[in-house]
């Protein structure tokens, strides 16, 4: 630990390259709580408590408490201590084996980590991290012999947990649990958990690098953290109350071998699905805030999101978690530098308790544009077969167009026609009543590329996006238009209303017409924009960093974006619940139902609902 003069130290992550600076101001408080710092070795490595008491007798004796308790979690969960409690548990092979409350806790979240992160997070990884380990230190790969057979006792599936019985069946043998992506952040849990019950709640404890906060010091909003990764990373500072903070990745702490003439880099950072170190050096900085283990939460966030890397990440928001998470990725020497993106999370009750979705119908070639009608019933296109589709209210299915001049998005106006995104002549359509179609918006020198999605205002105006994409059914070489979107007002204009996008698709606006939100799907980013009483906008501003195919608005105002899963976002941007994390594409989405509370969703060959609870639409 390196000591700064004054009131303000690093903490080093050991084993990580992350640094992450805790400081606070000297102040005069009117309490008379005196501020009591212990330190000692924890998990292999220096770890503190700092603590806010009456005297520093109670405080010493409360942080002694503390440091004894995490010794205890340490001596169930060490993979270093031969006679730990993990390490003889999978000695003991196919047997139920009775565990403490330590380890059953410890394995129960990693359950719960493991398959939110689609087996990211895996603590069986034990094998494959000591076999890398030793391909670290002898500088040179393994085989893949020996990575195939380290692999063989990887995996949950080799595992029985009961945790009403409390035991523990290992099914393989040479099975390890490695527990160095939840373990600090549990040990910091418990002390906490000590301390509060001494009667002492204005605390910090540091394990390795991982903090978790109790109340802040005396006349604070928070405990002021400074994160940093490496010297090319901007630093930045948050307060920190009832929360924790974790760091993981890979940036400076890797190994580079030569192989068949080349050089490569071996990472400390294991993907337990490939059996392989990850190949992106990246640093990721985890924030939970709230919950009964925030310190186990942000340590096994931070764990996972460091193999799956930024875009697979969204899968680990299942509505329960408040925080963020802060990626730093290089892609070569990190002296030139990096990318800062973040994800932030916010818990909703009602989505964490949406259940997996019911199939509606199946079959397609690739399904988009859904549409709720008032009367229960779904329309959507089968855009490579030309047909528009109606699945009724009572799961009838039947073609409501044929030859639909390859729609695409679709949407109902204000006298209940239905219009389109019509690819094939590349203009904006409706179909009347009587099955006739008539041209909304074409362009007088030339096609527009392709709408693609579209969104009906209050106004009547309809916002349409215009990107490119090379159709089978285009004549070849057609040279394409910049990218744009467009608005047709209620008296029939159209004009180009926002540029600078690669491909914008998704389009939605909200209720009262006064917000739009559009999404660069190349572009890899999601904007906001304000709507004027004139249908111009204006302040266009990032919502959100990934782009999307269809977009929806939920029943509460949620944005919806599609593509590689489903993302639940709130209308200030941060990020829900994500469904459908494994599907090869999520085409487009729409609320419906007599209280829009329905989620119809397009994925490629197939329709799904999921039943949204809670009170009726606004």
């Amino acid at each position: 630990m390196r000591r700064i003069p004054g009131l303000t130290w690093g903490l080093e992550n050991l084993g990580l390259v992350g640094t992450m600076a805790i400081a606070w101001t000297s102040v005069v408080f009117a309490s008379a709580d005196v501020r009591v710092v212990d330190r000692r070795i924890v998990m292999g490595g220096t770890a503190s408590i700092q603590v806010y008491a009456e005297d520093e007798a109670s405080g010493y004796a409360a942080t002694r408490a503390a440091f004894e308790r995490m010794a205890v979690v340490e001596a169930a969960l060490s993979d270093y201590r031969p006679k730990s409690e993990a390490r003889r548990l999978v000695e003991i092979v196919d047997e139920d084996v009775e565990v403490s409350a330590d380890l059953a806790a410890a394995i129960e979240m990693s359950q719960r980590w493991h398959r939110r992160s689609g087996g990211a997070f895996d603590p069986t990884v034990g094998p494959l991290t000591a076999l890398w380990r030793t391909a670290r230190r002898d500088n040179r790969r393994p085989s893949q012999a020996s990575v195939s057979f380290a692999a063989d006792a990887v995996g949950f599936e080799k595992l029985t947990f009961d945790p009403t019985k409390r035991t523990v069946r290992c099914r393989t043998a040479a099975m390890q649990l490695d527990f160095g992506g939840i373990g600090k952040g549990m040990a910091a849990d418990a002390a906490l958990k000590v301390l509060r019950a001494h009667g002492l709640t204005r605390a910090l404890i540091e394990v390795g690098g991982d903090l978790v906060a109790g109340d802040p010091p005396p006349g604070t909003d928070g405990w002021r953290v400074r994160i940093r990764t490496i010297d090319a990373d901007d630093s930045e500072t948050i307060l920190l109350a009832n929360a924790a903070v974790a760091t993981s990745g890979d940036v400076e702490q890797f190994l580079e071998i030569k192989e068949a003439g080349t050089v490569r880099r071996l990472s400390h950072l294991l993907d337990p699905r490939t059996g392989e170190p990850i190949s992106v050096r990246r640093e990721v900085t985890a924030v939970v805030r709230g919950g009964d283990s925030p310190g186990a939460d942000a340590d096994a966030l931070a764990s996972g999101a460091s193999v799956l890397g930024f875009r697979d990440s969204m899968r680990l928001a299942d509505g329960t978690l408040n925080g963020e998470l802060r990626f730093f990725e290089v892609n070569d020497e990190p002296k030139s530098g990096g990318i800062v993106r973040r994800i932030r999370f916010e818990a909703d009750v009602e989505w964490a308790s949406v259940a997996p979705g019911r199939l509606l119908a199946e079959g397609f070639a690739f399904t988009e544009g859904p549409v709720g009608l008032p009367s229960g019933d779904l329309l959507f296109t089968d855009q490579p077969n030309d047909r528009v589709m109606r699945l009724r209210a009572d799961g009838r299915l039947k073609i409501e167009h044929e030859s639909a001049e390859r729609a695409n998005g679709l949407g109902v106006l204000a006298d209940g026609r239905l219009v389109g995104c019509a690819e094939e002549h590349n203009r904006l359509i409706a179909w009347n009543q009587d099955g006739s179609v008539e041209v909304l918006a074409a362009r007088e020198d030339g096609p527009f590329n392709g709408p693609n999605d579209l969104w009906v205002a209050p106004d009547g105006g309809i916002w349409f996006t215009d990107p490119f994409y090379a159709r089978p059914w285009q004549a070849p070489g057609r040279t394409p238009i910049p990218a744009a979107v467009y608005r047709r007002s209620p008296d029939g204009i159209t004009e180009a209303v926002a540029v600078d996008f690669l491909r914008p698709n998704g389009i939605v606006g909200s209720r009262d017409g006064r917000t739009l939100w559009i999404a660069d799907l190349d572009g890899g980013v999601t904007d906001v924009f304000e709507v004027t009483n004139l249908g111009t906008l204006i302040n266009r501003r990032p919502f959100f960093p990934l782009g999307s195919d269809g977009m929806s608005l939920g029943p509460n105002d949620e944005v919806i974006l599609t593509g590689k899963g489903l993302l639940v976002l709130t209308k200030d941007g941060a990020l829900i619940r994500t469904l459908l994390p494994d599907a090869s594409w999520v085409a487009n989405a729409c609320f419906g139902g007599s209280d829009g509370r329905r989620l119809f969703v397009t994925t490629r060959d197939r329709v799904m609902v999921f039943e949204v609870p809670g009170d009726a639409s606004n």
